[in-house]
């Protein structure tokens, strides 16, 4: 495709599912997904600018990361998608969608995952200390302890989270276009912030359908069970409803 999204396995006669990762995340995030949704749906995954094999310079504008995957998807979309995104990539995927069906494109379904609503004002991180910033998102169950413990690996990753939190932080939410395409929105139970806020997200599209899983902001790798069983649902409503459309 580009450097910008990596397909796990090429299957063109499934529906493609793409997916967007959390702040420092990148393709291979998705891959135990891949591994469990194989036969059922074509896994692609976004790695973002300077993350993972991407040597695109660091990206750090939520609306240009979705024009920049917008870009990289044009031409590709010529059978029936899902979009997924966790975390910040689930503010990312927000932004693709809406400008996705400016143009006429419709998702069979989008995924929003584990991220507060676009009107929300978000804490100020980026201007801590590399230490205190780190601690922090470690906290909330963002970074794994084998990483936490590497310091050169963490040193290594730090830059690209920082610029994923930037984005998140100075997003200014002005397009307030309704979703059009069928909306699930995901949570873990003990994720208080984004639970506390989920209904935020009603008002934005068109159909929500809510699901919160067990687990804190993590969930989709501490319950990948649960999780994946979900998404086989989404992935069977949206195929089922594609064949009726046709």
């Amino acid at each position: 495709m580009n450097q910008l999204l990596k397909t796990f396995e090429k299957k063109s006669d499934l529906i493609q599912l793409i997916c967007f990762p959390f702040a420092g995340g990148y393709s291979a995030s998705y891959r135990p997904l891949f591994e469990q949704l194989k036969g059922i749906a074509e896994v692609t995954a976004a790695e973002p600018p300077g993350h993972g094999t991407n040597l695109m310079p660091l990206e750090s504008s939520i609306d240009r990361l979705a024009e920049l995957y917008k870009e990289g998807l044009t031409g590709k979309l010529n059978r029936p998608f899902i979009l997924f995104g966790h975390s910040m990539g689930g503010l990312v995927v927000y932004r693709l969608t809406q400008l996705l069906e400016k143009e006429g494109i419709y998702p069979a379904a989008v995924v929003i995952s584990a991220i507060q609503p676009p009107q929300t004002k978000r804490r100020i991180l980026t201007h801590l200390s590399n230490e205190a910033f780190v601690q922090h998102i470690a906290e909330m169950g963002g970074i794994p302890k084998e990483l936490l413990e590497n310091k050169p690996m963490m040193d290594y990753f730090t830059p690209s989270l920082r610029a994923d939190y930037q984005a998140l932080e100075t997003f200014q939410h002005t397009d307030k276009s309704i979703i059009e395409s069928p909306v699930y929105l995901f949570n873990g139970k003990q994720d208080e912030k984004c639970m506390q806020y989920a209904s935020g997200w009603l008002k934005w599209a068109k159909t929500i359908e809510r699901t919160n899983f067990d687990g804190g902001h993590m969930y989709i790798n501490t319950h990948l069970e649960h999780f994946t069983e979900q998404m086989r649902h989404v992935i069977e409503h949206a195929t089922n409803h594609q064949l009726i459309k046709h």
